[in-house]
């Protein structure tokens, strides 16, 4: 039996990008260790993600995508000991926040 953990957040850990037609990337966590991250899409349309190191940039051909109003929780792994993630969508639509914590 395995035992699940709520999402726990790391306090005043919280980021945000607004998110638009041009790909932007934020710093979300330092560290080697595989983090999970709250993601939150507050704008009007979908938004796609991505993540890796500070050069990080998201598409809309191959990122994850996030609909409006959609919270997620992912896995990620750090990058040279960092883990950006970049968000791009159609036009401008409000802000993406991701979380860093640990949990489901």
């Amino acid at each position: 039996m395995s035992s699940l953990t709520p999402f726990q957040p790391v306090a005043a850990g919280t980021v945000n990008i607004d998110v638009g037609a041009t790909t932007a990337n934020v710093l979300v966590a330092s560290g080697n260790a595989y983090r999970q991250v709250r993601v939150m899409n507050n704008g009007t349309a979908t938004a796609w993600i991505n993540h890796g190191g500070s050069a990080v940039e998201a598409a809309l051909a191959t990122g994850l995508p996030v609909g409006p109003g959609v919270t997620e929780v992912l896995t990620l792994p750090p990058s040279d000991g960092t883990l950006y993630i970049a968000a791009i969508a159609a036009a401008a639509t409000g802000k993406i926040y991701f979380t860093p914590g640990s949990g489901i």
